[in-house]
């Protein structure tokens, strides 16, 4: 059978078959989808992905990741984050470094802090050192009785700033004050003749108008208000009692004959053995024995049930001295029971070896003229009182007993108790500023 053909005269015009146009159109719709859709899914993908990134940025900028501390441990990728600037030094310490720091803490910057109650007035001068004992604790609780705080003995951060401010109150005592160092300042006005009401460590009404009436006397500010230039006067040989003491005149003398040689030796022997029984009195009474102006014993017994004595001598003071090692260190004290200051054990020691002093300070007792100056650590000997500056002043503020050897004893706020140290040491040796020699 032959196949059909196209009518004659009409030409064939569909050479591609149909199926290949099929095919054909199917690759060139491929290709418009291509080069058309596909662009513009980008577009729209980098938009949304742009519009993700800057709301990213946005949230980083309200709430930034927070940066520890210590910026400079950070990792290399944070060291284009500038730090806050740190505050300006102030008085040797940054205010950034205060923490709170309490009894029994052991940092370096509890040194800085016993430095600074030094200064101030509120703790006695000693060699710092890096723990917060039990004399560290009531300065600091004196410090906060001044600026009436409550009275816990601890530095808070805050109690830190006001200490190491310029305007930091020096020690002072005022009415309403309560303390040991109250029960002293009473007793040494009582015996001036300027208190004559109950010692009871309470700064009342009565003890205001006596503080009062010191400072009248001897030409200091009046206000009331015991501060550090008070307390070194009224602690010192140059206090003015209330009421002056008159000199007599000395009767003259009526001419009288002149003994024969054995009568003026009856009499010489005689004089030497009167003299020496009342040295010989003086020495084995001990502090039991004398009293001050006030006419109240010196204190001689740890709790009443133990008396000490010991001879008049350099070596009786550094017996006493020794017996007192190991006794606590206590603030504005002078006796074995209650504990010591540095300048209580020395009146201590003297008044039990029957020597007839005040209640100095330690400047107090540097000043006492009739007892021979000793200006060079190579010129000492056992029994001389030694006294020492700190580093920070020129004055005397710290006081001991040279035990020979090299060595001294003396109630150290660092240690909290009696102690013997070395003078030989950098500190001892560059604060030290005399020597008196009592004996």
């Amino acid at each position: 059978m032959s196949a059909s053909r196209l009518p004659s005269g009409k030409p064939n015009r569909n050479r591609i078959p149909s199926s290949a146009r099929t095919w054909i159109l199917t690759i060139a719709g491929s290709c418009v989808a291509a080069f058309v859709l596909i662009p513009l899914a980008i577009n729209r993908f980098a938009a949304a992905n742009a519009f993700y990134v800057a709301a990213e940025q946005t949230v980083s900028v309200i709430t930034p990741t927070p940066i520890p501390f210590e910026a400079s441990v950070l990792a290399p990728a944070c060291a284009s984050v500038l730090p806050e600037p740190s505050p300006a030094p102030h008085d040797g310490v940054l205010v950034s470094q205060y923490t709170l720091l309490q009894q029994n803490d052991d940092y370096p910057t509890v040194h800085q802090l016993q430095v600074r109650l030094m200064e101030l007035g509120y703790l006695d001068s000693d060699e710092p050192t890096t723990v917060y004992n039990a004399a560290t604790t009531v300065a600091v609780s004196l410090f906060q009785r001044t600026v009436s705080e409550p009275m816990d003995g601890v530095a808070s951060s805050e109690l830190q700033e006001r200490l190491f401010s310029a305007d930091a109150k020096p020690y002072e005592i005022k009415l309403g004050d309560n303390g040991t160092d109250v029960e002293s300042m009473q007793s040494r006005l009582n015996e001036l003749g300027y208190y004559g009401s109950k010692i009871n460590g309470y700064f009342g009404v009565a003890t205001e108008e006596a503080v009062r009436a010191f400072q009248t006397k001897n030409k200091l500010d009046v206000d009331g208000i015991f501060n550090v230039p008070d307390r070194d006067l009224l602690y010192s040989p140059d206090a003015r009692p209330k009421i002056d003491p008159t000199s007599t005149p000395k009767p003259t003398p009526k001419p009288t004959k002149k003994p024969s040689s054995s009568s003026s030796s009856s009499s010489g022997s005689s004089s030497s053995t009167s003299s020496s029984s009342s040295s010989s009195g003086s020495t084995s009474s001990g502090a039991s024995s004398s009293t001050d102006s006030s006419g109240s014993s010196a204190d001689t017994s740890s709790g009443g049930d133990v008396s000490y004595s010991a001879s008049y001598s350099g070596d009786g003071l550094v017996s006493v001295a020794t017996a007192m090692l190991g006794k606590p260190y206590s603030w504005s004290e002078e006796s074995p029971s209650k504990g010591f200051d540095c300048s209580g054990l020395v009146y201590f020691c003297l008044r039990t070896c029957g020597v007839s002093t005040s209640r100095y300070s330690a400047s107090g007792f540097s000043s006492v003229s009739k007892w021979a100056e000793i200006t060079s650590i190579g010129d000492l000997q056992k029994g001389d009182l030694l006294f020492f500056k700190n580093d920070t002043s020129s004055s005397v503020s710290h006081t001991g007993i040279y035990a020979g050897g090299g060595s001294f004893i003396h109630a150290s706020s660092s240690a909290g108790k009696v102690i013997r140290s070395s003078i030989g040491t950098s500190y001892w040796t560059r604060n030290f500023v005399n020597g008196r020699r009592v004996f």
